[in-house]
């Protein structure tokens, strides 16, 4: 049994990291409204349309997503224990905690941003949110991609 736990801590994560790989995608009209509503090389209308594909997945993905990343995260902490707070059993851990806590304390005002405004609403109210939720996106995927490669080199070490 003790061997299964990295095996799914790598599983849930990699899920996790691919989904957001996916979402990142869908993003990509709309990457310079990460750093600005105000990003003159994104058209309006690109904005209208990732807020309205994000506005039909936002129903599905956060509760998917939260199962996934909370039930790797008690994962995470069983493995530390399980192994005897061994380094880089602590290291998955810390980044993890570190990494994911931010875009946890910020996920539901960034969802409620864009489920709040019609796509065919006040353009930058569409642009803002969706550029604000694409950012958060890219810092869950550095996340759960840092966990998976932490945990396979935790796993290297075994």
């Amino acid at each position: 049994m003790t061997a299964l736990v990295p095996v799914l801590v790598a599983s849930l994560f990699s899920f996790a990291t691919g989904f957001f790989v996916v979402l990142s995608y869908v993003e990509k009209p709309i990457w310079p409204l990460m750093f600005g509503a105000d990003g003159e090389d994104v058209p309006t209308e690109d904005a209208r349309l990732v807020h309205a594909e994000l506005k039909r997945v936002i129903g599905l993905a956060p509760p998917t997503m939260i199962t996934v990343v909370a039930s790797g995260t008690l994962l995470v902490f069983v493995q530390a224990w399980q192994y005897d707070l061994r380094w880089m059993a602590v290291a998955v851990a810390a980044w993890l905690v570190l990494s994911m806590g931010y875009v946890v304390s910020q996920l539901r005002a960034r969802i409620e941003a864009v489920k709040s405004v019609s796509s065919d609403g006040d353009a930058p109210a569409v642009r803002r949110g969706v550029g604000r939720l694409a950012a958060l996106h890219h810092l869950g995927l550095a996340s759960t991609g840092g966990v998976v490669l932490l945990q396979l080199l935790f796993v290297l070490t075994l």
